[in-house]
């Protein structure tokens, strides 16, 4: 029998659930409850990577992750024979296993029962639990009725939002201007000639006439009968499509969400979806139908304040999987604990050359890492992709300015690029793909389908079977025109007819830049070049683009920000402010902004019209470099694809990732954020000699220069919602992608440009599909700082809300004291010494290209005894 532990925890953080037999049915609380644990996933060019089960966040993660199963009937672990065979290869160590039976709750004798039953067989102990979604009062009623009202009402509600959201597939729209989703649908039943399916009968159309609010209570009193019921129904309802569920509370929420707006609420949706299940259900069993208070037994039935309430979590895939996470986490604290200690940097023996910052992105790490091997002179830096240049941008071809820093920043300033030359618009071309008719009617449509069509379908097969190096001839999301320029400079401070500042004053530009440098501890011995390189991703026929972009550009390229940064640093009235701030900026120093094209592993530079008076042998030197680096990324990137490369050459592993990335058919153009695992914050020479499998997060920290703690609170209320987001969606995607993911992108279909849908009419998938993921080692972020407990303490008491993060352990957190070389836990009790054994001992290579050869899974750190490679 499998040991659980129990909790007794609320579902929701306001105790709202409680009886209302007296008080009474408050729909709007209701709605509120129940939207608390709807999906927050925005539309596709929004995709932003966040902590899928933010609902149960304010718990401890076990206890939040058994919480969640029961209400969405997930798995919370993977299978315990994953465990038992990571265990047989070495990857889970006994050291690791006794140290999550400490942390357990078990003690004497049942400790070592315990860890016997570890070892034992069992395939089902990872199995979803009983839960709401699946098992709750809904499911048992139409069991009882022996309908199907998913099967008929979801092809309905899915066809008409899908087009009353349309932000663009459809050459009609459905909304007349200004008209709630309510309104349109009164005018679909009650004006139409054919009134919508299935309100052909009167008594059904009237009943819209009552308003949304009286529609829901007269449904849930008709069909379920009793109010304390009401709201667990419906939670159960909206779970049976929780991606359209949070999708229409998100844009009621945020309705900038979408570049064409739409009036809809989650009221108007329940109130329309409740109308259709009782007419169908009056359709199948009459008006006079049983209803869910004339069930017999509903004492068994699990409940939104009860049972479903009392998650137990299963201890053998708990101490399974801290086990499995601690002997990873392990790896990197023993490496960093037996390297020698940071000092000065190594790069001070001889001249620094360039230097180059990079977003903290893991995708980086193995580019920074080849560029520091090939030329130790050149000194990389990290930060969050926007680097500290929050602003809304609008494109050459942009019809709508777009947010470039993180979420949670609610920008003031417009940038808005223009063409170097302003050149006139180009004529329309007679190629195939330039042509685009104005008129359309369902004639003409059917003759250019047959004709013209033939012509498309003929290049299609061609994309198909013989994919080319180049993209298509068509504008790519993830790309920035390199001759354009933007307009920084604020001319005058009246805002926008949206509030927006146009551009910024130079003291704000001296803000920000000094800022960020000041993060990153990059304030003196500044190199002739710093190369601000920003990354994207380019793919073909890829819905998911956004999440390959950065997470702290809110899902864009982050080249807008790098040509931003680069420019105002090179102004000399910034750097005249930054010099009385005690940052000077030498006159020889001259800033490049770049991006790098993480699938293609190609980098772009931009804006060398600002620096063609500059010495540029320098530059060359660092673009030969990165050319190389970007080689040998490509070469270490080939070894997670079964189709790449068997040979040694980094030209045809560059070659084989710019084709997957060309290629139509190709649902994997790169792993992405696959196995991130880690988070180092501190000076370069804490992580410089070591291989981290492509799996950390970089952020660069001067521990000396922040005796407070406040420019480490900056860099944590940046990092958390972002690494953590990215690794916590990956996490749990990867252990149950059909709730918690979206499943194999192979039929997927994008939906009215907000998301993706199995087949035409079903459900917006949630989560990250499995071709993101299948590769990927399900543990949660190791975050490591370099700064003593103590300020680390000061810098905690900063960051408000985002301690929850910590405190319940969905990020671990571990301290390196810069001074004593000493490491601790974070635990919300207090800090822990860790103590690793002796037996413990980290592989060493002389260099990166020697570790990667042959290996086809993950790696464990490495120490790295050569950096001249």
């Amino acid at each position: 029998m499998e040991l659980v532990s129990h909790t007794h925890h609320a579902a929701e953080p306001n105790d709202s659930h409680c009886d209302r037999r007296d008080s009474g049915f408050d729909l709007n609380r209701a709605i509120d409850n129940v939207s608390h644990w709807l999906p927050t996933q925005g539309p596709l060019k929004d995709f932003i990577h966040h902590n899928t089960l933010h609902a149960v966040q304010h718990l401890p993660f076990h206890e939040g992750v058994a919480l969640a199963a029961k209400i969405f009937g997930a798995r919370s672990y993977l299978p315990l024979s994953d465990y038992q065979n990571r265990y047989r290869e070495g990857r889970i160590s006994d050291h690791a296993i006794d140290w999550a039976l400490q942390r357990s709750g078990v003690n004497g004798s049942q400790r070592q029962a315990l860890r016997d039953s570890l070892f034992s067989a069992d395939k089902q102990s990872h199995y979803p639990p009983i839960s709401l979604a699946n098992h709750g009062i809904r499911t048992r009623w139409l069991n009882e009725l022996e309908v199907d009202l998913n099967a008929q009402v979801h092809p309905v509600l899915f066809r008409l939002l899908a087009n009353f959201l349309d932000q663009g597939i459809s050459r009609w729209s459905l909304p007349k201007a200004d008209e709630s989703f309510w309104d349109c649908v009164l005018r679909l039943t009650q004006n139409s000639l054919l009134p919508l399916y299935p309100f052909q009968e009167k008594n059904v159309r009237d009943l819209l006439n009552l308003g949304p609010d009286q529609v829901i209570l007269h449904c849930l009193q008709r069909m379920v009968g009793v109010e304390t019921w009401y709201e667990q129904y419906l939670l159960e309802m909206l779970l049976g499509h929780p991606g359209w569920s949070g999708m229409v509370r998100l844009i009621e929420l945020n309705p900038q969400t979408l570049l064409a707006r739409r009036d809809i609420s989650l009221q108007q949706l329940i109130a329309f979806e409740l109308t259709c299940e009782l007419a169908f259900v009056q359709k199948k069993r009459g008006v006079n139908f049983g209803n869910i208070a004339a069930l017999k037994q509903l004492d068994t039935v699990p409940r939104f304040n009860g049972g479903a309430m009392q998650p137990q979590i299963p201890l053998r895939l708990k101490v399974w999987h801290e086990a499995m996470e601690w002997s990873l986490h392990s790896e990197l604290l023993q490496a960093i604990k037996h390297q020698p200690a940071p000092g000065p940097s190594q790069t001070a023996k001889s001249p620094v050359q360039a230097q180059a910052l990079f977003c903290i992105d893991d995708r980086e790490c193995s580019l920074r890492r080849h560029l520091e091997e090939i030329n130790p002179a050149i000194q990389t830096f990290g930060a969050a992709g926007f680097f500290g240049i929050d602003f809304l941008y609008q494109g050459l071809d942009d019809v709508y300015p777009v947010a470039q820093c993180p979420t949670a920043i609610a920008p003031k300033h417009l940038i808005v690029e223009a063409a170097e030359d302003q050149p006139e618009t180009k004529p329309k071309t007679g190629k195939l793909s330039s042509l685009h008719f104005t008129a359309h009617s369902m004639l003409r449509g059917w003759l250019f389908t047959q004709t013209l069509g033939l012509g498309y379908a003929a290049r299609l097969a061609w994309n198909v079977f013989r994919p080319g190096a180049g993209l298509l001839n068509i504008e790519q999301l993830s790309e920035v025109k390199a001759h354009s320029h933007l307009h920084l400079l604020r001319e005058t401070d009246e805002p926008t007819p949206e509030g927006y500042l146009l551009g910024f004053s130079f003291p704000e530009m001296a803000d920000r830049v000094g800022g960020l440098l000041r993060n990153i501890g990059l304030t003196k011995d500044f190199a002739p070049l710093v190369v601000i390189v920003a990354h994207g991703s380019s793919s073909v026929n890829n819905p998911h683009f956004a999440a390959y972009d950065c997470g702290a550009c809110a899902g864009k390229p982050g080249a807008p920000n790098a040509r931003a940064f680069a420019w105002m640093a090179n102004q000399q009235a910034v750097r005249d402010i930054l010099r009385e701030r005690g940052i000077d900026i030498p006159a020889d120093t001259y800033f490049v902004p770049a991006l790098h094209n993480t699938s293609r592993d190609e980098i772009t530079y931009f804006d060398p019209n600002t620096y063609l008076h500059r010495d540029h042998k320098v530059l060359h030197a660092f673009k030969h470099d990165m050319h190389h680096a970007l080689l040998r990324n490509a070469r270490e990137r080939c070894r997670w694809f079964e189709l790449g490369p068997q040979s040694h050459s980094n030209k045809e592993a560059h070659q084989h990732v710019v084709a997957r990335a060309s290629s139509i058919f190709e649902p994997r153009p790169e792993y992405n954020h696959s196995n991130n695992l880690y988070c180092l914050v501190g000076r370069r020479e804490l992580s410089r000699h070591l291989f981290m499998d492509r799996r950390s997060f970089l952020h660069s920290y001067a521990p000396d220069s922040d005796a407070n703690g406040e420019i480490l609170a900056k860099i944590l209320s940046a990092i958390i919602p972002v690494c953590g987001g990215i690794n916590l969606e990956y996490l749990f995607s990867r252990i149950d992608n059909s709730v918690y993911g979206a499943g194999t992108k192979l039929p997927h279909n994008v939906i009215g440009l907000l998301g993706v849908a199995n087949g035409v009419e079903g459900d917006l998938r949630t989560g990250l599909p499995s071709q993101m993921i299948e590769v990927h080692e399900p543990a949660r972020l190791l975050m490591v700082i370099e700064q003593a407990t103590g300020i680390v303490d000061k810098a905690l008491a900063g960051i408000g809300g985002l301690r929850e993060w910590l405190d319940g352990e969905w990020i671990r957190l571990a301290s390196y004291d810069p001074a004593s070389s000493d490491m601790k836990l974070y635990t919300r009790h207090g800090w822990e010494s860790i103590e690793l054994p002796e037996s413990l001992q980290t592989p060493a290579a002389a260099h990166s290209e020697k570790i990667i050869v042959g290996k086809t899974a993950t790696i464990p750190v490495h120490q790295l005894l050569g950096r001249h490679a």
